[in-house]
């Protein structure tokens, strides 16, 4: 069994065994002295008290050791210490009584059916503890039966008769354990086969939607400036075969062009990066985040004048697991939407920061722009899908595409709040533990 299936075997047979030990301590702290004060009365076994208190004592440190260590491999460490205590407890009281010279029929018959009770429940309740109670009772079991030699003791059939139950009881032990981790390993195996076949699902639907958003690329997106361009390169030509052409005309239309191919550039561009996303694997170190939030941010606001640059403030900003490249395109796309999406903010505002949920570092960028219908959430991440007209911001429509690749090759996942006119928040996250790929 592999180390990480191992752990979750212990903790799912300690939380079992926290269940059962639970209401075998209420039984045993019930039982022990219901059945001392019977023996008393009707077998006169006042000699037992010490060894009682020990099956006692075992089922109280139960109940305070669950109550105040919840560690799975303590919860079964304590457990197999009660049920040792239980049978360390009948093996004693069967020492006294069949070393005993007094020791009647009746008491020997009694202790007899005690150990063969205790055996078949701690076999029942041992849950977690079934391998250390197998060895324990073997050791426990060899003790006894040294003593009763040396004690002279008699009584055979009796002895007998607790002996075989105590091997049936271990053996059964032993084959549960066994069975038990065979049968949890086996169903640990299943569950990462379905998630690596999930996975892959998941990847080959991200696939399709790519190629289906490719296609779309190139026969909407690139259709558009192309048309665009050579509309005015027929109109550029027209004119000047025609000798309508002046100066500020021309340098019109090229200007238009222009445009038009830097459109597309940027389009095939951003295809370019969208396909290259995480093909080469990944280097995942320990990335201070702030120090790079400052460089994207002054790269997104450079040139931009001093009274129109939006006020950033950082929350939070400690450290990530992640590839720095890949974290570098998620803070750029992300921080390049929020300064231009709130440019006509009256005091535009960008608020960076991270915190700390489920075991992932959630990243954070918050801007105080145009926002957008929360009903158009589910395109976010789908290439070349905008939010907002081309018309009224620019852009390819592959940044928060990117964004979502890169927030899925880490194993996290990529959302958003936002409410028209009242600004959005962007999130991406990702576990606090990685391996690189």
């Amino acid at each position: 069994m592999r180390p990480i299936h191992y752990e979750r075997y212990i903790r799912e047979a300690a939380l079992k065994t926290r269940r059962i030990g639970f209401f075998l301590a209420l039984l045993a702290i019930i039982a022990i002295p219901s059945f001392y004060l019977l023996d008393i009365n009707d077998l006169g076994l006042e000699r037992t008290l010490p060894w009682r208190g020990i099956g006692l004592a075992g089922a109280l440190a139960f109940l305070l050791g669950r109550y105040f260590i919840r560690s799975p491999q303590f919860i079964i460490y304590i457990h197999a210490f009660m049920l040792s205590c239980l049978i360390l407890m009948m093996s004693a009281i069967a020492w006294l009584i069949f070393t005993n010279p007094d020791g009647t029929p009746k008491q020997e018959f009694a202790v007899t059916v005690g150990c063969m009770t205790v055996w078949p429940v701690v076999a029942i309740t041992a849950g977690g503890a079934r391998r250390y109670m197998a060895y324990i009772g073997i050791a426990t079991m060899g003790v006894l039966g040294v003593l009763l030699l040396a004690g002279n003791a008699d009584s055979f059939g009796y002895i007998f008769s607790i002996y075989l139950t105590a091997f049936f009881a271990i053996i059964i032990m032993l084959f549960q354990e066994r069975q038990e981790r065979e049968k949890s390993n086996f169903v640990y195996q299943l569950e990462e086969r379905e998630e690596k076949i999930a996975r892959q699902r998941q990847e080959l639907q991200n696939a399709n939607d790519n190629l289906v958003s490719f296609n779309y690329a190139i026969t909407h997106d690139l259709k558009g400036p192309l048309r665009l361009a050579q509309s005015f390169t027929q109109l550029l030509e027209r004119r000047f075969h025609a000798g309508e052409l002046d100066e500020q005309s021309a340098r019109e239309f090229f200007g238009q062009v222009k445009n038009s191919h830097d459109k597309i550039y940027q389009i095939l561009e951003g295809l370019l990066l969208l396909s290259r996303i995480g093909k080469g694997g990944m280097e995942v170190t320990t990335v201070e985040v702030e120090p790079l939030v400052r460089s994207v941010w002054e790269e997104q606001t450079a040139g931009r004048p001093e009274g129109k640059k939006p006020e950033l403030a950082l929350k939070g900003l400690n450290t990530v697991q992640a590839d720095s490249k890949l974290l570098w395109h998620v803070l750029a796309n992300l921080a390049s939407n929020a300064v231009k999406y709130s440019q006509y903010a009256a005091a535009p505002r960008v608020e960076i920061g991270s915190y700390q949920d489920q075991g992932q570092t959630v990243l954070y960028v918050r801007d105080n722009g145009v926002g957008f219908d929360m009903k158009f959430a589910a395109d976010l991440g789908k290439p070349f899908k905008r939010l907002h007209s081309a018309h009224q911001f620019e852009g390819a429509g592959v940044g928060l595409a990117i964004v979502q690749q890169v927030a899925t090759l880490h194993g996290g996942r990529f959302w958003a709040e936002s409410a028209e006119g009242k600004g959005a928040t962007f999130y991406c996250s990702f576990p606090r533990r990685l391996k690189s790929g």
